[in-house]
């Protein structure tokens, strides 16, 4: 059956999973595990059944199964999992029931292929291939990158809350920080969404403190995806306060009363 296909960039071959038969193995089965669109998967918790929404590149994992499709033991399979995690590859969330694995990146690695494994798209053309090696030789520039960062950030009136946004989501790094392509990567999911969901996301994000959990921006994403259109009405030109400065501040910048 033909399942379709993923990125895999070269400069793999330069990293640390590369020097690792085992860790690359692990590696390469996680992204062609991961959802390239957004689906709901019921899953058994206790007697019954939950539906669990997976956003791209993210799976559900479990250790066993995992095992058995890699033909490693568990406790292997999970020593390279949380090894992936330690390189910043990917971030696990996990409950009593099941864990979501999420690839950092993957709107980086994956973009150009999100919405685009149909049968007709997976044949492909000797156009289109020559056009993906052209954009593989016209990789932006850092210049490149930061001003596009600062073109999409216009779209936002409140640049502190973007700036303090971008400090949570580096704070989920052992680094403490994120690159400027991840940036970019974070500004581009959002332009798919109203400017009003991604502020009302990025509040639910930032008042609830999920960076302190290590949910990183594909967390963030799905709470921007599944704002609801009365979560972002007012009622009029009053609004109760947030309960952040920064973000009273923004709604008052657009012309609404705070009380």
């Amino acid at each position: 059956m033909n399942r379709g296909y993923v990125h895999l960039w070269r400069k793999v071959e330069d990293s640390a999973v590369f020097q690792n038969e085992g860790l690359l193995k692990v590696f390469l089965w996680c992204i062609i595990r991961a959802t390239h669109k957004d689906i709901f998967i019921q899953v058994k918790t206790g007697r019954g059944f939950s539906q669990v929404q997976l956003s791209p590149g993210t799976f559900l994992f479990g250790r066993e199964s995992a095992a058995k499709k890699l033909h490693m033991s568990p406790s292997t399979v999970w020593k390279r999992i949380l090894k992936l995690k330690k390189l910043e590859i990917l971030n696990i969330e996990s409950n009593t029931h099941y864990s979501i694995i999420y690839i950092i990146n993957w709107p980086i690695y994956q973009a150009a292929i999100e919405g685009r494994n149909s049968e007709s798209d997976r044949q492909g053309t000797a156009k289109e291939h020559k056009q993906e090696q052209e954009n593989v030789k016209n990789k932006r520039t850092p210049e490149e990158v930061l001003s596009e960062i600062s073109e999409l950030g216009r779209r936002y009136p409140d640049q502190e809350i973007i700036n303090q946004t971008f400090q949570a989501i580096s704070s989920t790094r052992k680094s403490k920080r994120i690159a400027d392509n991840v940036k970019l990567s974070i500004l581009q999911a959002w332009e798919k969404y109203p400017v009003e969901s991604v502020m009302a996301g990025i509040k639910a994000y930032l008042d609830k403190g999920y960076n302190d959990q290590g949910k990183d921006e594909m967390y963030l994403l799905g709470i921007i995806r599944n704002v609801k259109p009365e979560d972002t009405r007012t009622g009029g030109q009053v609004r109760k306060s947030t309960g952040s400065p920064l973000l009273d501040e923004y709604y008052r910048n657009q012309g609404e009363r705070i009380i």
